[in-house]
């Protein structure tokens, strides 16, 4: 997920969940497996409420996102609960809300 956009954050890189510079096709940031692993959610915040990465979207396990050249026209999920979620910096702090997914049955 994270390799289309500007920044991703990732675990792939041994320590801490670090910001990784991307391939850019999608304007923003991202950062996946948002509601499973503990650290992802504040990370994430962090980064972008610091504006060490820009604002972008975080998704929950079984979620995908569905863009059309560089708009978001799609959110579909696999599981009740999981969602997406836009994230950006207001102030100094990110303000995060959720967008509604498609449930696939």
């Amino acid at each position: 997920m994270i390799c289309w956009f500007d920044w991703g954050v990732t675990d792939s890189i041994p320590g801490a969940l670090t910001p990784l510079r991307c391939l850019g096709w999608l304007k923003g940031s991202a950062c996946p497996h948002y509601d499973s692993e503990r650290a992802r959610r504040p990370t994430f915040r962090r980064l972008v409420a610091s504006g060490t990465v820009t604002a972008g979207f975080a998704a929950d396990d079984g979620v995908a996102l569905h863009f059309v050249d560089d708009t978001l026209r799609d959110v579909v999920s696999a599981r009740f609960s999981a969602r997406a979620w836009w994230i950006e910096r207001s102030g100094d702090r990110a303000r995060e809300t959720p967008i509604v997914p498609r449930r696939l049955r």
